[in-house]
């Protein structure tokens, strides 16, 4: 290989890999830490009710936009099967009538 073709491969490489590095996708961002003004409760409720609320949840989720919607239900709905976990997450305020109701300490 001749010596002036190998600055200008190098030079190439760079480019390719620079503009790699600039398309590759951000870091995954942690979770927030919980709100102490809010308390999640877990709610036991019917396997259609579990369902319908996964169904939105895939569908109205922003993670990952290139990833098979359907998969990502499929793997949940797995999921939930195996642990036989038919309980539904909800955050409630920490006010004066959530703890009147009992329903946060």
């Amino acid at each position: 290989m001749p010596s002036t073709k190998l600055p200008i491969l190098l030079v190439a490489l760079l480019l390719k890999a620079a503009s790699s590095a600039a398309q590759s996708p951000a870091a995954p961002v942690p979770p927030p830490p919980p709100n102490p003004d809010y308390q999640e409760i877990s709610v036991p409720v019917p396997r259609a009710v579990s369902l319908v609320t996964d169904v939105v949840r895939v569908l109205f989720s922003r993670d990952d936009a290139g990833t098979d919607k359907v998969q990502a239900l499929i793997a949940r709905r797995r999921a939930r099967s195996e642990k036989r976990d038919q309980n539904l997450n909800i955050n409630v305020p920490r006010n004066r009538l959530t703890r009147t109701l009992g329903l946060v300490d």
